[in-house]
């Protein structure tokens, strides 16, 4: 199902920058971040590529090599976008999970769920076959209703 046939009740525009600036040190650790986490979620290079904006897997693998020896790494602010939106899935799945069982935003990111329109599949599986920006905030905003 594409985005465009599911019900989306939230406003999809990304929010207004409130001066925050996200320097080359943020995105290696978001990076850092999805390159130690990433088997958890059940995700693949390639699929990771796919949600950080369509990269090859080589441009990837060289962003990994960077962020593994400390170098400096220059990202889009597309790219920048897109790992904050990810790390903020995460936090929203382990939000939502019951007091001391916050492993399980793990299993509900690769689960199968009919909640927010996804009618069966698992966040991971939306996220991968949209791959757009747009579904990275329909995930998140819906999280984030969840939570209250």
């Amino acid at each position: 199902m594409h985005a465009a046939q599911t019900q989306q009740p939230f406003d999809l525009q990304p929010p207004v920058n409130n001066g925050q600036h996200f320097t080359s040190r943020h995105g290696a650790a978001g990076l850092r971040w999805l390159f130690s986490n990433r088997e958890r979620w059940g995700l693949t290079m390639d699929d990771l590529a796919v949600l950080l904006g369509g990269f090859g897997r080589r441009t990837l693998t060289h962003w990994q090599r960077k962020v593994h020896q400390q170098e400096a790494i220059e990202l889009s602010r597309d790219v920048m976008e897109r790992i904050s939106l990810l790390l903020g899935i995460h936090k929203a799945l382990t939000l939502i999970t019951p007091d001391g069982h916050e492993e399980l935003a793990w299993e509900w990111f690769q689960k199968p769920v009919d909640l927010m329109g996804l009618q069966g599949q698992s966040i991971r599986d939306y996220l991968i076959r949209q791959g757009s920006m747009e579904a990275l905030y329909y995930i998140r905003r819906n999280l984030d209703a969840m939570r209250g």
